[in-house]
């Protein structure tokens, strides 16, 4: 398992090292040192393309959030996201897809993903923003939404268990369908 979901700490780190092992090369000018600052300075070009390429389960369960965001947006059917269990999710979920057309600029952002139940269960807390249309009552202009979703592992895959919709600027719990004042 990789220990970072971000590359950016490991390539500061390494930046950092560089750094002291050059100020050391430069003051007593030992090719040792150099040779180990110039390997940290290497290291750090290799660290990004390295991270991209290393999938975490929670990478996964944020990229499975991020599909099922664009997938309601484009009125595919979202109900194999919900777990069985959940037919009353499923059911709202099919009901807000037919109430509400989400527009092309849904910005997905500020994605929190914990891990729980040795890796079984998900809680994923993120911001979706885009212009909304609501059936009936026409275009309701650019909406924040904040959203807090809860999956569990169910036959391999990753299934929302539960939708906690929060009010985007306080962050008090919200209905699923209620519209926040601000």
């Amino acid at each position: 398992m990789w220990f970072t979901e971000n590359p950016w700490p490991p390539i500061v780190i390494s930046a950092l090292i560089a750094l002291v092992f050059l100020g050391m090369w430069n003051s007593n000018r030992r090719g040792l040192h150099l040779v180990i600052a110039l390997g940290f300075i290497g290291l750090c070009f290799v660290l990004y393309p390295l991270e991209r390429s290393i999938i975490t389960e929670g990478e996964r369960v944020q990229l499975r959030v991020e599909q099922l965001c664009y997938d309601f947006r484009d009125k595919k059917d979202i109900r194999g996201y919900v777990s069985d269990t959940r037919e009353d999710l499923k059911t709202l979920f099919e009901e807000a897809g037919q109430l509400i057309t989400i527009q092309s600029d849904l910005r997905l952002s500020d994605f929190s993903t914990r891990l729980l139940n040795e890796g079984q269960r998900a809680t994923v807390h993120f911001r979706a923003n885009a212009t909304v249309r609501i059936r009936d009552a026409g275009d309701v202009g650019y909406q924040p939404a904040r959203l807090i979703l809860t999956l569990e592992r169910e036959k391999g895959e990753w299934k929302i268990i539960e939708v906690e919709r929060l009010n985007p600027i306080n962050g008090k719990r919200m209905g699923t369908l209620e519209q926040s004042a601000g």
